[in-house]
């Protein structure tokens, strides 16, 4: 039917009547009675031989296997493939291919005689045998005339010749007949159309009946596929009514291809749906007829200021011409694949009225325009999916087994259900508390399995494991909230899902801490939290070489067994039987019961998965069922000793009752191996780690060698790192080594251990800046060897400690890859275990622990764990308070860049983490603990963070005393491990309001702990050097004196370069102050270069010298004026005085991580840091205290310098700096909130003094080349307050510009900021930016001191600027 004339005899019909009553809502059809289209099959869902799916008891399980032999009996012919066994005993005749001689060939359905079976074709039809026949028949009548034959013998070789010829005549004529007719028959076949008009007089009967359960379904399932993608404008969506009237669509005609493979049906459909059209219905039809109509009630807005608008779609026609290929299988539901197409574009026709009701509503598609545009954005949508040549594939039995596929399962998807948080706003759908579980499926098919009911709660806690089985990893994952009430059916709560896809990658096959967002009708209803791992099933692996790798062996796998039949039975009588297959004393499935058979056919298979097939024990029952089910044989044994005695017992086994045998039953198993080792036991759990520690192992790591090379293609080379995992935890990583397979690191890390079962992974990857890290090779520590478990001699209550099982290990390892298979390279790296202190419970003040080392007790008898330098601090984050919502997690570090600990993500403005985690501290007195709250979305390379809290481990320690000195004297019943309430502390960083964190802490010291000089915390940091003068320089002018500057180099790179004097042989310098990091200051060599300025023969070298920085040339946080003598010149004398002042710091690197709260600018050690709460719970009551200084973020060189005017007894100045030491931090610790383009950061409001300050641009460094020739042609521009007060000259073709540019800008009291840009100049078009910082110059300088440093600019990796700056008072500001 054509478009223009789809309208015509439309006319309106009752929406409701007595006989054919439509489904304009949902309410007429109860949703408690609508079918749920995901239980169609009803599957229970995969089970393991436990009789629970509780998660613990499953890791332990699966731990358990992990360490005993894998020697597999089990194997099928193909690894990773079940065995393909009959299913039917061998006397069964199934099919027609068993009525043949020869299995491969389909009977014959062509006439034959006698005579066509005994002449074959060959053997007549084409004329040279009609010749042959004629000479033979001449032949043999001359024999016979020659032997003397009579007439008669010649007649009846006549006759012989004629039955040939007659037969030769008719054969001949059928063919040709059989050929003319097949011919006509196929020209016939795919010229014409079948009409099928008993399709459409089915439907119109089936129609009344489908229709109204059709409309209700699609209500009752569209509104939540629809409200999931609404736009934020719009709150909800209700389909409100639906129906497709009373008139079905009908198929005009089919046309059928006959030339298609055997299992496929090609088929090309005319189909219409013209409900309007009432030339083919009957008078009582019309009169009772509803038309389709569709209400869709759209919301705009929320809450009292919404508004609801009706959309009325009524009228609807449509016609088309698809084409429909079926391809069959041989098992349910029979048809595989369904592909659908249109021929050409279909025709459609509707009325849409917004605004619309029965009496009112205007029909869009009178607007000019609207309706084409309509016509064509339609086509323009379902042209790639549905026009010819493209396809929409429907997977049948993908949709009806729901992914259940056993024999192509390629893994099993492990989902470990932990809770959900609070639900809410599905009141409405309540009654009272509910009885709460999860249900899992694959995008929209079948159910996989559910969790346990939790009854009468609103925060349900499962901590259940399920197993899902999987094909591929293109689905989408459901879990499905659901509400279980007796006697009604149970309602849909919440949806989440999660796309599988994601874990395509191997290094992300385990997704651990996982936070999903339930929603329904776009609304969020609770937080589900899970973690969720993909377990592949073991198969070979093809080398590239050619060579098959065998699949891993594990104790762990897929198990199906097969019930097939019973035979010889010794029953009473015929009975009815079924056949029960027990696992470890629970039953996993039951067979269907065959009726009155003494050779029962069951042919039924059931599927578990085996965490440990060593400890799993069969049991198969035969039961007989007549007045009362009775058990009539078993079959017991282990699963090892069935699967080695499957083959020479040809599958059939003894069935006993009472010792006797009583026939024999048919059982056949088949394995897959996978590999669990994603599911062993890791110690931690889902509220971080519980246990205490037993101790740390110090890992070094030397070096790698032949690492994989994964940027081949961009003909680089891998940049190598080590990190170390706790099960998903990433507990330390060592530093980035640029293109190199065969790095050299020697770092050392530190990890804490809780259990001998805590098996640490050391994986090496390949660094990326903009993608995902990638994985060159594992190796795994198992802790048994390293640790020895020790238990007393005591009968009672015997002691327990933990000693190293060896020394120092040394160790090269070869690398695998995440699947544990073959990968490329070895790991050099040296590991050892630190016991923790261990006291004896049974002996109070015991003056050893049970090591034998001494125990520090302070004088009120308390552990003195204050003087202990090293152990491992645990900290528990309860819950962290933000003013705005957020989705969050936290992260912690000690004394390291990379985070050493993660929670899990949440959502809220309160955010309740729970969650314990440890760190290791090696230096208490220099050490520093900081927590960072960062967004959900940041990855591991991302500077984002909501907010922040540092302190120093020793006044973390300090509070832990005070806390046991408080609890000292209660009973052991009584008294806590650690503050089991916590304290709050104030966050800073968080930009928008008051955030606040509360937490606990607890240490426990290493009793025997030396720590090595290259790893000390003072061996890192920035050294300020300040050149004083030099005496008796050497006379290199004809004057007899020198015009001299000096050089600064460090480990051979030239840093600084000082003012020029002229005419002295001993020079004074004024501010002539810079400052370096120094990575390792026991490595570090430090020299200086004096020369002769000449302007016209060159500079000329009169002398240099250098000196270590190790030992006491240096000195933490105080200055040392070191004379330099001078050598290296002929004739050379005199010497350079220096002030060199040390800062230790953690220095931060292009590749560190993000973590900038322990970066380079934060001071390790200082008496300015305390550990003060902001809110403390005192005898009930809750006080505000200041935690500026909690946080422990000091100005850049705030610290240092408050130190040292506090050696210099300036009063004046220690209070002025120790009033600006809690500033939210550093420039260079804060210049990671540079989060948005315009490099907002978080600007302090520390104060100075009016006056005016002195800034020198003196250089850049590291900037990034934007023209052809990769250089840039950069300058400085200076804004403040949004006023440009200075611009540096251009300097041309350079990455390091040198300006020494100097500006007088006047200042008052008030927080004023100064903004550097730097920028590339271009004369035809518009400058490019190169680099930016900006900050509160009170953050940086205070009066009567210079401020020279570099500071980064930002976004990250743009270089970094050299200033000087100094303030000077105005005279009433001057101090006395």
């Amino acid at each position: 039917m054509s478009e223009s004339t789809t309208k015509k005899d439309k006319q309106k019909s009752p929406t409701t009547s007595p006989r054919l009553a439509p489904v304009p809502n949902k309410k007429l059809v109860p949703a408690d009675l609508l079918p749920d289209i995901h239980t169609l099959k009803g599957s229970p869902g995969i089970q393991t031989e436990l009789a629970s799916h509780d998660a613990s008891a499953i890791q332990q399980t699966v731990t358990q296997a992990e360490f005993k032999p894998t020697s597999d009996p089990l194997r099928p012919n193909i690894a990773g493939q079940f065995v393909t066994l009959a299913k039917h005993p061998e006397w069964y005749r199934v099919g027609w291919q068993s009525m043949l001689a020869s299995a491969n060939k389909p009977p014959s359905t062509a006439i034959t005689t006698y005579l066509d079976e005994v002449l074959p074709n060959v053997m007549y039809g084409e004329w040279y045998h009609n010749v042959i026949v004629l000479l033979l028949t001449a032949i043999a009548s001359w024999c016979l005339a020659k032997w003397g034959s009579s007439i008669g013998t010649v007649l009846v070789a006549c006759l012989c010749l004629a039955t040939y010829y007659q037969a030769s005549m008719r054969r001949f004529r059928v063919n040709a007949r059989d050929d003319i007719q097949r011919e006509l028959a196929k020209i016939k076949l795919e010229a014409d159309e079948e009409p099928v008009e008993w399709i459409n007089s089915f439907l119109q009967k089936f129609w009344l009946i489908f229709e109204p359960v059709l409309s209700a379904l699609v209500v009752e399932n569209l509104d939540t596929v629809i409200n999931a993608y609404l736009p934020g404008f719009i709150d909800s969506v209700k389909l409100t009514t639906f129906t497709l009237g009373t008139k079905p669509f009908r198929v005009e005609s089919v046309k059928t291809y006959k030339n298609t493979d055997p299992d496929t049906v090609c088929m090309d459909w005319k189909v219409s749906f013209t409900p309007n059209d009432l030339s083919d219905v009957t008078v009582e039809e019309a009169q009772h007829k509803v038309n389709p109509r569709i209400t869709i009630l759209v919301r705009f807005g929320r809450g009292t200021i919404g508004t609801a608008m009706p959309c009325l779609v009524e009228d609807m026609t449509f016609s088309g011409h698809m084409r429909v290929k079926i391809k069959f299988i041989a098992r349910f539901p029979f048809a595989k694949l369904v592909d659908v197409c249109f021929l050409e574009k279909p025709t459609f026709d509707y009325v849409l009225k917004p605004l619309g009701t029965d009496n009112f509503g205007f029909d869009v598609n009178y607007i000019p325009g609207l309706y084409s545009f309509i016509r064509e954005q339609v086509h323009a949508i379902l042209g790639p999916m549905l026009y010819s040549p493209n396809t929409f594939t429907l997977d049948l039995e993908k949709l009806m087994a729901g992914e259940f596929d056993m024999t192509q399962a390629n893994g099993l998807v492990a989902v470990t259900i932990y809770n959900c948080s609070t639900i809410r706003h599905v009141d409405h759908l309540l009654q009272g508390l509910p009885s709460t579980y999860i249900r899992f499926y694959l995008d929209h098919g079948q159910e996989l399995g559910r969790t346990s009911c939790k009854d009468q709660t609103k925060q349900p806690q499962w901590n259940e494991t399920h197993f899902l089985m999987v094909n591929n990893l293109s689905a989408q994952l459901c879990m499905e909230l659901r509400s279980h009430y007796p006697n009604i059916k149970d309602r849909r709560l919440a949806t989440a899902q999660f796309d599988l896809r994601q874990m395509d990658d191997q290094d992300h096959r385990e997704q651990e801490g996982l936070d999903l967002l339930m929603l329904n009708s776009g609304k969020s209803v609770s937080d589900l939290r899970l973690d969720i791992r993909y377990l592949p099933v073991s198969k070979p692996v093809k080398r590239l070489d050619g060579t098959v790798e065998p699949a891993l062996e594990s104790n762990s796998g897929i198990l199906r067994t097969s019930v097939i039949a019973c035979r010889d039975l010794n029953l009473a009588g015929r009975p009815s039987t079924f056949v029960r297959v027990i696992v470890n004393g629970t039953e996993k499935f039951k067979t269907p019961v065959v009726k009155r058979s003494i050779s029962p056919a069951f042919a039924s298979s059931g599927e578990i998965v085996v965490l440990d097939k060593t400890e799993v024990h069969v049991r198969v029952e035969l039961w007989s069922e007549d007045a009362k089910p009775t058990l009539a044989g078993v079959q017991a044994s282990s699963l090892t000793d069935l699967m080695r005695l499957q083959e020479t017992q040809g599958g059939w086994w003894p069935l006993t009752h009472d010792s006797q045998v009583i026939g024999q039953i048919h059982l056949v198993f088949e394995w897959k191996p996978v590999v669990m080792t994603g599911l062993a036991d890791r110690v931690m759990g889902r509220q971080g780690f519980e246990q205490p520690p037993i101790g740390t192992i110090r890992f070094t790591f030397w070096e790698a060698k032949d690492l994989r090379n994964v940027e081949a293609v961009t003909n680089g080379k891998s940049d190598p790192y080590v990190r170390v995992l706790s099960g998903h935890q990433v507990r330390g990583r060592t530093e980035v080594i640029d293109n190199n397979l065969n790095p050299e690191w020697g770092e050392s890390l530190y990890v804490p251990v809780h259990s001998t079962k805590e098996n640490l992974v050391l994986e090496v990857m390949d660094w990326n800046a903009r993608s995902p890290d990638k994985s060159l090779g594992v190796t795994t520590v198992t802790m048994s060897d390293m640790v020895r478990h020790c238990v007393g001699d005591q009968s009672v209550d015997p002691d327990r400690w933990y000693e190293a099982a060896q020394g120092p290990i040394n160790k090269w390892a070869p690398l695998r890859s995440m699947n544990r298979r073959v990968s490329k390279g070895e790991l050099f790296y040296r590991m050892e275990f630190l016991p923790v202190l261990t006291l004896p419970p049974s002996v109070p003040l015991s003056a050893k622990d049970l090591l034998g080392n001494y125990v520090s007790y302070t004088p009120d008898d308390l552990v003195d764990v204050a003087c202990y330098t090293a152990g491992v601090l645990r900290v528990k984050i309860h819950e962290v308070q933000l003013p705005t919502n957020t989705y969050a997690f936290c992260q912690m570090a000690a004394d390291s860049l990379l985070p050493q600990f993660k929670t899990s993500k949440l959502r809220g403005q309160n955010l309740a983490f729970d969650q314990i985690g440890d760190v290791f501290v090696k230096e208490l007195d220099f050490s520093r603990v900081g927590i960072e709250i960062k967004p959900a979305s940041a990855n591991e390379k991302d500077d984002r963070r909501i907010g922040y809290w540092v302190s120093s481990a020793s006044a973390i320690v300090k509070h832990i005393q005070e806390w046991r000195r408080l609890h000292q004297h209660e009973t052991a019943d009584d008294k806590p491990a650690w503050d089991a309430e916590g304290t709050w502390y104030d966050l800073l960083g968080t930009g928008q309001g008051d955030g606040q964190i509360r937490l606990s802490f607890d240490y426990v010291p290493c009793s025997n702990y030396v720590l090595n000089p290259d790893e000390s915390l003072d061996n890192q940091g920035n050294l300020t050097c300040t050149l004083i003068k030099a005496t008796n320089l050497k006379a290199a002018d004809k004057s007899g004196t020198s015009d001299p500057y000096v050089i600064f180099t460090v480990n051979g790179e030239r840093l600084h370069k000082s003012a020029m004097i002229k005419k002295t042989l001993n020079p004074v310098w004024k501010n002539e102050v810079f400052s370096v990091p120094i990575p390792s200051r026991v490595t570090a060599s430090l020299r200086i270069e004096v020369f002769d300025w000449n302007q016209i023969k060159g500079d000329y070298p009169i002398g240099s010298g250098g000196i270590t920085l190790r030992g006491d040339n240096v000195e933490s946080f105080s200055t040392r004026e070191l004379e330099i003598p001078l050598d290296g010149v002929a004739g050379v004398r005199g010497s350079v005085f220096v002030r060199f002042l040390w800062h230790p710091r953690l220095l931060t690197n292009k590749k560190s991580s993000t973590s900038s709260v322990l970066g380079d600018s934060e001071t390790y050690a200082s008496p300015a840091v305390a550990l003060e709460p902001s809110r403390a719970s005192i005898d009930g009551r809750r006080l505000s205290m200041d935690s500026n200084i909690s946080a422990g973020a000091t100005s850049l060189g705030a610290a240092a310098d408050q130190l040292y005017y506090q050696q210099e007894g300036d009063s004046h100045h220690e209070r002025e700096i120790s009033n600006n030491s809690a500033a939210a931090s550093s420039i260079q610790g804060d210049a990671a909130s540079l989060l948005d383009a315009d490099h907002t950061t978080l600007i302090s409001d520390a104060h100075g003094v009016e006056g005016n300050v002195t800034i020198k641009i003196v250089e850049a460094r590291g900037l990034r080349g934007v023209d052809k020739s990769g250089t840039s042609d950069p300058f400085t521009r200076v804004r403040v307050d949004n006023h440009n007060v200075f611009r540096t000259r251009v300097i041309k073709k350079t990455l390091r510009p040198e300006w020494n540019e100097t500006f007088v800008q006047p200042v008052t009291g008030a927080p004023i900021v100064f903004d550097f840009k730097v920028k590339d100049h271009n004369r035809l078009h518009n400058d490019v930016d190169l680099g930016q910082c900006h900050f509160n110059i009170w953050d940086l300088v205070q009066p009567g001191h210079s401020f020279d440093q570099w500071l980064p600019l930002y976004p990250q990796e743009s270089g970094e600027i050299h200033l000087r700056i100094d303030v000077e008072p105005s005279s009433q500001d001057r101090s006395p």
